[in-house]
């Protein structure tokens, strides 16, 4: 397991392959992508439409989304509105997420850089989910991230308690962290990922 929560570059391409592996076993749509230049980078990509709900008034649409605690995203198995207002008070449409797993040197981890955008009327338009977005450091177009600055630690203390109970038999170190940061953006990974 990965004791120190960091991860070799060479690591890095093996978890990598192993989770598309179980991707592709479970049916869900992760994609490997190589960066331009003279190394050939692999990365994860994915994306996912999901329906959404925006409150009536454009003005309020980009403040309200970044607040709401699920991202905008209705959950679709029941009839209600998860924000708690009136399905009368809402606008449906569709969210587009974009989702970029990506190796990064300086901290020895995968990096999530993810965007959003809203499809239909107003396609494309993107959410504004946090204050500022950062450069994508392969397509050189703004993304958010999850700033990677605490992800080893987080990863060691995961690896100690897997461990100690004597689980990670089948642990692989992208489904742990992903299913762990993925939900902050509405991201999840089955529980098959893990089997």
């Amino acid at each position: 397991m990965w004791k120190t929560g960091t991860l070799s570059y060479e690591e890095f391409e093996n978890v990598l392959f192993d989770f598309l592996e179980r991707a592709r076993k479970v049916g869900d749509s992760w994609n490997l992508e190589y960066a331009k230049g003279k190394r050939k980078v692999k990365y994860l990509t994915k994306t996912q439409v999901q329906l959404g709900f925006d409150k009536a008034s454009e003005a309020d649409t980009e403040e309200t989304c970044a607040e709401d605690k699920n991202w905008g995203v209705e959950e679709i198995d029941n009839d209600c509105v998860t924000s708690g207002q009136l399905e009368s008070d809402m606008n449906k449409t569709f969210l587009k997420y974009e989702y970029h797993v990506i190796y990064s040197t300086s901290y020895g981890v995968p990096v999530l850089y993810f965007t959003a955008s809203r499809q239909g009327q107003t396609k494309g338009k993107p959410l504004k989910m946090f204050e500022s977005k950062g450069e994508h450091p392969h397509l050189g177009v703004p993304f958010y991230q999850l700033h990677p600055c605490h992800t080893a630690d987080m990863m060691k203390k995961i690896a100690g308690v897997a461990e100690d109970q004597e689980d990670n038999v089948s642990a692989n170190y992208l489904v742990t962290w992903l299913s762990t940061v993925g939900p902050v953006v509405g991201l999840k990974i089955p529980t098959e990922y893990s089997t």
